[in-house]
């Protein structure tokens, strides 16, 4: 059963990509052209999988949790949606397969977690 969504986007901070209260977090890609997974993940330095795989589970610890992300598509150049998996499948982020590995910065906030 979906959880309540934990993550929200911060596009105006500069220190940090994403925040969410700490603890487990799943996110997913939708492939809007083709498919798109992820290929290769590390948090915080420790390889998440197994993968490839379409969504991945990570914990949010206390300060800054550094994922790195490298995605793979079939075919090339295809596009799709970075979501969390919850209730609310929040849209992250659009991505693009063909883009190199990306280092996604989430704050652990004491904030309340996102509601539609």
């Amino acid at each position: 059963m979906p959880t309540a969504c934990r993550l929200r986007r911060t596009p105006l901070s500069l220190d940090f990509d994403f925040e969410g209260p700490p603890g487990p977090v799943t996110l997913e890609i939708d492939g809007t052209a083709g498919t798109v997974a992820f290929e290769a993940v590390s948090d915080d330095g420790k390889a998440v999988g197994p993968l490839p795989a379409k969504e991945i589970t990570f914990t949010i610890a206390a300060g800054i949790t550094h994922l790195t992300v490298v995605r793979v598509q079939r075919p090339e150049g295809r596009e799709g949606i970075l979501r969390e998996k919850c209730v609310d499948r929040t849209a992250l982020i659009d991505v693009r397969a063909g883009e190199p590995a990306v280092l996604y910065r989430i704050h652990a906030s004491v904030a309340a977690p996102v509601t539609a």
